[in-house]
């Protein structure tokens, strides 16, 4: 069971910066989780929310900002003031720090709808890096995994459950030939793992920070969890 490092080392750095990032790696992280948004001016912004406001005290969102002005603000002082000044990364950042052989899971928060032309900059990031066999790119936004495969037949998707039911999400992950079913602990259960394996498919749990959930999902043939603490792969 693949052990996916959610936001980095999210449980001991803050989320989705590059020392979290940083100290997932230190922990043996084999595979890293990360967010993405778009500035105004088209950077692709690793952040978990379209605002600042639970990070860096920030109202505004990221799509009315320019890279500067997101660039500047502290998003590290909220977690512990030994990460005041700790900024928000570019996407390309993120490929820079991670060694090709850790797997990057790329959340995108939004399509084109709310960031025009969001699927194909990521898409050709991720050639630009040769990095198409380490990425598996996932969403909530169902359309925004349909505009990345119809842009790269061989690109990795996995597909968030969220809301939608078992029946629409399994036709819909055919249609994109996605990888992965993503979903919540609340969502894993056996009758969704084996509707899953049956046709293909692996299951990706969010978010798993104990022993007893771990093993709960083991138990369940669950193919990787995303938890906030790397370490929880030696917790035996």
């Amino acid at each position: 069971m693949l052990l996916i490092a959610h936001r980095g080392a999210s449980g001991h750095a803050p989320e989705n910066t590059l020392a979290s990032f940083s100290r997932a790696l230190e922990m043996g992280a084999r595979a890293i989780e990360l967010d993405v948004h778009q500035t105004l001016d088209h950077e692709l912004v690793v952040a978990h929310d379209d605002d600042l406001l639970r990070c860096g005290r920030d109202r505004r969102r990221l799509k009315n900002l320019h890279w500067d002005e997101a660039e500047a603000v502290d998003v590290g002082s909220w977690f512990d003031k030994r990460f005041a000044g700790e900024r928000l990364p570019r996407l390309e950042e993120v490929y820079d720090l991670v060694p090709p052989s850790v797997e990057l899971h790329v959340e995108l928060k939004h399509g084109s709808r709310v960031y025009p032309g969001i699927e194909e900059r990521v898409v050709d990031l991720i050639h630009k890096r040769g990095a198409l066999s380490r990425t598996l790119v996932s969403s909530f936004d169902h359309e925004a995994l349909y505009s990345v495969r119809s842009l790269d037949g061989k690109a990795r998707l996995g597909y968030l459950l969220g809301l939608t039911t078992l029946k629409t999400a399994v036709r819909e992950m055919k249609d994109i030939s996605a990888e992965s079913l993503n979903c919540s602990m609340r969502q894993a259960n056996a009758r969704l793992v084996k509707a899953a394996h049956d046709r293909g498919f692996k299951v990706l749990v969010y978010t798993v920070n104990t022993p007893a959930d771990r093993d709960r999902l083991a138990r369940l043939g669950v193919d990787g969890i995303f938890c906030n603490y790397p370490e929880l792969d030696l917790w035996r």
